[in-house]
């Protein structure tokens, strides 16, 4: 006799849909060609946004559509900057290098409110 176990199934990241569509527009502007997603991708992604979700949360402010969506393609530009980034761009580069974007936007946040 075997008993399985369900696996239980977590909701979506909220506007999951909107971060996809960010990101093939993002690479479909950058690199003229869109990305693929599938192994890790999805994960990746995934572990980008509950990392930003919840600094947003964490700092007070409301995660919506405008903020959540706003707040990524930030992300993706702060990464595009990186030269390293620029030249591996891949999700799972993002997802590994995103607390050194963090460091770097909090950074340039406060060397801009010290003008």
């Amino acid at each position: 006799m075997t008993i399985s176990k369900k696996k239980s199934v977590r909701p979506p990241e909220p506007f999951w849909n909107e971060f996809v569509s960010i990101w093939f527009s993002f690479c479909k502007e950058k690199f003229n060609d869109i990305p693929v997603f599938d192994g890790s991708s999805p994960r990746d992604l995934k572990s980008i946004i509950i990392n930003l979700r919840k600094r947003c949360e964490s700092g007070g402010h409301v995660w919506d559509t405008e903020s959540a969506t706003m707040r990524f393609r930030h992300f993706l530009d702060y990464c595009f900057q990186d030269r390293w980034l620029s030249e591996n761009w891949l999700l799972s580069n993002l997802n590994r290098q995103k607390e050194k974007i963090f460091f770097n936007i909090a950074k340039q946040k406060d060397a801009e409110r010290k003008k």
